[in-house]
């Protein structure tokens, strides 16, 4: 059977671009996992499920209303807005939601592999399959594209990330600023916490060091694990390529992630609504190319600032808590930065400290 479109990945990005499409055409959607493999902390912005019009639902955990940021020499600024700002997912339940939503539209879904694509027909376990038009969703798997000769993001964090019982405020997400190329997190659930980071190196020494490091703070109850999860994040590559003719990219797959965070349900989810159009490249890199090159530009920023520097970024930025907790925008990084810069005490300082800041850009 010929289709209008092919979505291969049934992950957000995936289900979100084969709903849109289904304003086209007819839409099949390849998804190998009986169930979405899950390797992140679940946690997506109140304003993301407004712009992706996503109602919350039985797949919400966890309400968070900002967060506490560590910084390396021990300085903490604390952002409490007096509204939730996120919600804490079970990606399995809300990947599944997205899917179920997608096939409840009118999206044909094939649960096989898709092994190859060459002029229009998609080649899988299953038989063969033509489409006039085929997205590509496949997360952090790059075989396809590889296989296609497609581009791929080329830098990657590594992730790693356990669950268990930790002492914390249920109202805020921790940012430990104690490894070398990100942070360490700690996303509160209801009667428990995930607790995890990315560091461009195996990650897990990294993870077992900052439990113990929680454990000597008397904050670790009980020395079970409850759950295990390890996964890539590909950084956003500007020059990476989307668009081929008849297949697109999106998602992971194209690096629509948060260099910032390593965050890329809502970002993927905003270019996913633009990845059956024509123009699609140019749709999505107007309107979230300029946040994503902020988002990198920030993390590498941020990386290179020695600690005494960093812990100086931290004073600095507490002058603007209030300013944050009103118009900060954790996928929006322009918003954010425009809320930052509004306080004139922290402009100035900021600017006061810029040639310190150079120095270690040098």
């Amino acid at each position: 059977m010929k289709y209008d479109f092919a979505v291969v990945g049934g992950g957000p990005a995936g289900c979100i671009a084969a709903g849109r499409a289904l304003e086209k055409g007819d839409v099949i959607l390849f998804e190998e996992h009986k169930k979405q493999p899950v390797h992140c902390a679940g946690l997506i912005s109140v304003s993301g499920f407004e712009r992706l019009e996503i109602k919350k639902k039985h797949f919400v955990l966890n309400e968070v209303k900002g967060a506490k940021l560590f910084s390396p020499l021990g300085t903490i600024v604390e952002i409490r807005a007096k509204e939730a700002k996120a919600y804490v997912v079970d990606r399995s339940l809300f990947d599944g939601f997205l899917l179920n939503s997608a096939v409840s539209k009118g999206v044909s879904c094939e649960s096989m592999r898709v092994l190859g694509i060459e002029n229009s027909v998609l080649h899988t376990q299953g038989g063969e399959f033509k489409a006039e038009k085929t997205i590509l969703a496949t997360g952090t798997d790059y075989n396809l594209q590889k296989a296609c000769k497609l581009d791929c993001p080329d830098e990657f964090l590594l992730g790693a990330q356990y669950e268990m019982d930790v002492e914390c405020d249920r109202d805020l997400v921790e940012l430990h600023f104690v490894v070398p190329d990100f942070f360490a997190w700690i996303v509160p659930l209801e009667d428990k916490a995930r607790v995890g980071l990315c560091t461009k190196s195996n990650p897990k020494p990294f993870l077992d060091s900052f439990v113990s490091r929680l454990a000597k703070q008397n904050r670790v109850k009980g020395s079970r694990v409850q759950n295990e999860s390890y996964g890539i994040i590909p950084l956003y590559n500007p020059k990476l390529r989307t668009q081929y003719g008849k297949i697109n990219l999106v998602g992971d797959a194209a690096g629509h992630v948060k260099a910032t965070t390593g965050g890329g349900v809502v970002m993927g989810g905003v270019a996913a609504e633009y990845a059956c159009m024509e123009d699609y490249e140019r749709l999505w890199r107007r309107n979230i190319g300029a946040d994503l090159r902020l988002h990198l530009w920030i993390h590498r920023f941020v990386n290179r600032l020695s600690p005494q520097n960093l812990d100086r970024l931290f004073k600095i930025t507490s002058e603007s808590r209030n300013s944050l907790e009103s118009g900060g925008d954790m996928d929006y990084a322009q918003k954010t930065v425009k809320a930052l810069f509004k306080n004139p005490k922290f402009t100035l300082k900021f600017l006061l400290n810029t040639p310190s800041f150079l120095l270690d850009l040098l």
